[in-house]
């Protein structure tokens, strides 16, 4: 590993400063004689403070670590982050996530400590879990071999894939029973679904024009709002999610892209077809997602919404607890993704488990080993399931015959009210938080719309095709980083804009002449020029 002098200096310092306060890997407390930190700290909402805080009254005893603490307002996190910085006055470790190019940067100015050789002779949990996930090791690792914040993961299996489309139950169980079909699983089917749909009176209200097949919304099209990219996942792969929409990467780190493809002009010519014959709303491209739930949340006597895209029940319909009859999440049923003409089924799709850089040690801190052994408790099955199950075991929460998230019948099922829970520490803003699947999936099946999160994750992932795009970037030159996020602004909203044109026949998807122009005006844009900064951007290619 390449260190500055400087760094191995100043960390050797540190490591010879109290070697002998803390005790033995994995033992409690950490420390042998009383110890203290300083921790800056953001405060989310529903919790008052850290320092009154029966979480830090609970990990002071565990660890015989005293914390003083800097507390911020979370809405004023970020400024104040930067005025501490600017201050020099740094504390022992800052809870706060930081992209790859900022944590460069910080070590450049030497605000930062490397925890490589600190996570050696002090780590334990840590090490475990990174074992258990050698790609968040990798992930965190900075292209100088150091590693200068602390991993995090968390388990995404609801939101890894996100463009996936709803029916309502109702009119799916009396269009299978009237035709003798089963639940649609190509393009063909689903038209066949959708056209009976719009031509049987669904809701019987004596109205044969109020149902609208499918519908969607534009605020988060991008992220499963808008119902055409579910279609068009049927012809081509088409990733649609944050600056990465449209392209993703093969196994050797070349990025890839089907907006050009005879398979993308195909299922865009589906997709003109449904629109043509009445089965997609036009209101889908021009409104929000209020808009978009206000013609779901309603009564299951007025019911006009048949099918929509959204990557989850919450951002399918608002719940009405004090409404008589109204529908629920229940009420919609998920559809597997459509077949391809080969006979596959094909998603893109993010890893399951997000990794991410939380909290880190500077260089002001006196006793870098005692801060290690403090983080390092937050990798412990201890803290994780404290964190993730709102306290101690066996009195805020017990083992419980009760249906858990990922199956089975026993979960940890919480002894705490709403408000209690709300105070106990967020791994997302002070320590780490380490939530994958094990821990996850054993929640207790309290809440309808999570269950149907994991329903729905679980049933797209057997179909999920990686993106193979990292979630912790480190470029660490400006220029390319911004000319990456011009160019993706600029050719996402242009395809964006070309789709809907192409599916509302603004545009004549049959014309070779349009279909000619619209892949000659993304060359022209710099399309190719685009992919390799992409691949620069996040791989360093």
């Amino acid at each position: 590993m390449k260190k500055t002098v400087a760094l191995v200096t100043l960390l050797c310092l540190f490591l010879t400063a109290a070697c002998a306060d803390v005790t033995p890997d994995g033992q409690l407390p950490i420390v042998d004689a009383p110890a203290e930190l300083t921790v800056w700290a953001s405060i989310p909402g529903g919790m008052d403070d850290y320092t009154n805080n029966p979480t830090t009254k609970w990990v002071e005893e565990k660890t015989g670590v005293h914390i003083n603490w800097i507390e911020v307002p979370n809405a004023e996190a970020s400024s104040l982050f930067t005025t501490s910085l600017a201050s020099g006055n740094y504390p022992d470790i800052y809870c706060r996530g930081v992209g790859g190019a900022e944590l460069l940067q910080y070590a450049e100015d030497g605000v930062i400590i490397p925890l490589n050789d600190l996570i050696d002779k002090y780590g334990y949990y840590i090490k475990q879990r990174l074992e258990e996930i050698p790609e968040a090791l990798e992930a965190v690792t900075a292209p100088d071999g150091n590693i200068y914040s602390f991993p995090k993961i968390t388990y995404r299996l609801a939101g890894a894939v996100s463009s996936k489309l709803w029916v309502y139950g109702e009119w799916l169980q009396r269009y299978m029973d009237e035709t003798g079909s089963e639940k649609p699983n190509t393009p063909e089917a689903l038209e066949k679904m959708l056209l009976f749909f719009r031509d049987n009176d669904m809701n019987g209200n004596g109205d044969p024009n109020d149902e609208i097949p499918m519908t969607g919304q534009y605020n988060y099209g991008l992220d499963g709002g808008n119902p055409v990219y579910y279609l068009l996942n049927a012809f081509a792969l088409t990733p649609s999610r944050g600056s990465a929409a449209f392209f993703y990467a093969d196994e050797n780190h070349k990025i890839v892209s089907d907006v050009m493809t005879d398979e993308m002009r195909e299922g865009l010519r589906y997709a003109n077809r449904l629109y043509e014959e009445g089965l997609i709303a036009e209101e889908t491209f021009v409104q929000d997602l209020v808009t978009f739930r206000s013609l779901t949340s309603t009564t299951k006597d007025k019911v006009i919404v048949a099918t929509a895209g959204a990557p989850y029940p919450f951002r399918l319909l608002t719940m009405q607890p004090n409404v008589e009859n109204s529908v629920e999440f229940t009420d919609y049923e998920l559809l597997e993704p459509l077949q391809r003409a080969d006979g596959t089924t094909v998603v893109p799709s993010q890893t399951l488990n997000y990794v991410g850089m939380q909290s880190f040690i500077t260089s002001s801190c006196k006793s870098p080993e005692v801060a290690i052994r403090w983080m390092d408790y937050f990798y412990s099955d201890e803290m994780i399931q404290y964190l993730i199950y709102y306290g101690e075991e066996g009195k805020d929460w017990e083992w419980k015959e009760s249906p858990a998230l990922g199956g089975g019948n026993v979960a940890a099922v919480s002894n705490l009210d709403a408000a209690q829970q709300a105070a106990t520490w967020n791994p997302d803003f002070v320590g780490v938080r380490w939530m994958t699947a094990e821990t996850y999936l054993k929640l207790p099946v309290t809440d309808i719309e999570a269950y149907l999160r994991v329903y729905g994750g679980q049933m797209y992932d057997q179909y999920a095709v990686p993106m193979n795009l990292p979630d912790v970037i480190w470029c660490t030159d400006p220029d390319l980083a911004t000319e990456y996020s011009e160019l993706s602004k600029l050719l996402q909203d242009y395809i964006t804009t070309a789709i809907n044109e192409f599916v509302l026949g603004i545009r004549d998807i049959d014309s070779d002449a349009d279909w000619n122009e619209y892949c000659a005006a993304l060359q022209n844009m710099g399309y190719d020029h685009y992919t390799e900064v992409a691949e620069q951007y996040y791989f360093g290619n």
